[in-house]
């Protein structure tokens, strides 16, 4: 019965990146790695013990210290991936505010 409750949340979590990608709230490029992750959730619900194997495989004797990393290396990736994004966007800022005080000062020197 647990199983089903996960599986459930998986789905809703997978169905609201959906929508907020439909409302343009997201680009596509930036919430591939959320839809993978809903997937991966979704994976993980319906076959729980997959997480077991793998760290038996890994030599993991703790399987939810594995689930536990391989969030957290998700979210730091993420969180990487989004002030990568921040650091250029600043600088395309600086950039366009001296070029339009440079378009000013031109446009002043011709009055």
């Amino acid at each position: 019965m647990k199983k089903t409750y996960f599986i459930i949340i998986a789905l809703v979590v997978f169905v609201y990146i959906i929508r907020e990608i439909r409302k343009k709230r997201f680009s596509i490029k930036e919430s591939f790695w959320w839809v993978i992750a809903a997937l991966v959730m979704l994976i993980l619900s319906i076959f729980p013990y997959s997480i077991d194997r793998l760290a038996n495989f890994l030599k993991i004797s703790y399987p939810p210290s594995l689930l536990f990393v391989l969030c957290i290396v998700f979210l730091v990736f993420i969180n990487f991936r989004s002030s990568k994004k921040i650091a250029e966007q600043q600088e395309k800022i600086i950039e366009l505010g001296q070029e339009l005080a440079i378009i000013k000062d031109k446009v002043r020197g011709k009055k």
